[in-house]
């Protein structure tokens, strides 16, 4: 197909074979295509992304540069469709790519573009649970090389049945390893830090269960959304400061929602309730960085999702 549209495109003949590249972080290779591609003199490689994989323009320029280290030939990626605010943002950042048959941006060759999109990308049939989010998140955050099954219920609040079921999850996503030791499960992610969260970022949750406006949610809610991100980057701060807080605190039943059109002040804040809860896993009364990008995944501010990029890629891991 690849072969055929560059032909039918700019009238060159075209050849590609598909190639192993060892030596690279996995989240840059599981379920991804790598093909290099030969147009008359000019080579270049093209990765082809899973139709499930969300992608950020900033995370693709970081992930060019790798590849064109690997292999030392320009890069372009493969999507099956995208928006028009996703084309232009890799347009504006320079990064080759090839959508469908009518989205064509490979400045070494040629150009093609018509404005025909689909309002959304597919998403990965299988998400993970409120339970399983979590008990990701408690091994993500933990760094510790195995932990006991039974001890990470007992710190998350979760029945035997809950946390056997979310283990399961993760194990049927390819995401953990269990190994009995006597009577004790261990448990453990198949990676680390960024490369884990890249990994398992088609199957996380947006935790958001619910958006209030009330007064004074800081006296009792974490610090969240663009209010953390703001704190992070360059982006502006905004005037209303948004929290979190699980939906099933007792403090939600003692909440007085208003209407913000209605009712102004400087008390008042935008109160996100959450599927679990964020306080497992707080930093410094802000919500965990993983939690923070997923309640920030709807939001379509360029900025946003650019300096959210930014943010999650520098973060220590």
């Amino acid at each position: 197909m690849l072969d055929s549209l560059i032909k039918n495109t700019f009238g060159i003949d075209c050849s590609s074979e598909e190639i192993r590249l060892k030596g690279l972080p996995l989240y840059l290779l599981s379920g991804r295509k790598i093909y290099k591609v030969t147009v008359g003199s000019v080579q270049f490689i093209l990765v082809e992304l899973q139709a499930k994989d969300r992608f950020g323009a900033v995370a693709l320029q970081k992930q060019m540069a790798i590849y064109y280290k690997k292999t030392e030939m320009d890069v372009a990626f493969a999507f099956s469709d995208f928006s028009k605010v996703q084309r232009d943002a890799l347009i504006s950042r320079g990064i080759p790519f090839i959508a469908g048959t009518d989205q064509v941006y490979l400045p070494f060759l040629g150009i093609l573009f018509r404005n025909n999109f689909k309002k959304k990308m597919e998403l990965p049939e299988e998400r993970m649970m409120p339970a399983t989010q979590s008990l990701f998140l408690y091994l993500l955050y933990s760094k510790r090389d195995f932990v006991i099954k039974k001890q990470a219920a007992e710190e998350l609040n979760l029945t035997g049945t809950s946390i056997t079921r979310a283990s399961g999850q993760l194990r049927n996503m390819k995401l953990l390893l269990e190994e009995q030791r006597g009577k004790e499960i261990y448990m453990k992610l198949v990676a680390d830090g960024l490369e884990m969260y890249k990994m398992a970022e088609n199957y996380l949750i947006n935790p958001v269960q619910k958006v209030i406006y009330v007064e004074g949610a800081e006296k009792y809610g974490l610090l969240a959304g663009e209010s953390v991100l703001s704190r992070h980057s360059m982006l502006s701060e905004q005037t209303t400061r948004t929290y979190a807080l699980y939906k099933g605190s007792d403090v939600v039943s003692q909440l007085k929602e208003i209407d913000p059109k209605w009712q102004t002040g400087e008390n008042i804040c935008r109160l996100e309730l959450w599927k679990y809860d964020p306080e497992l896993f707080a930093v410094d009364g802000e919500v965990d960085p993983v939690s923070l990008a997923k309640s920030l995944s709807d939001n379509d501010d360029e900025r946003v999702q650019g300096e959210l990029e930014d943010f999650m890629e520098e973060y220590k891991w």
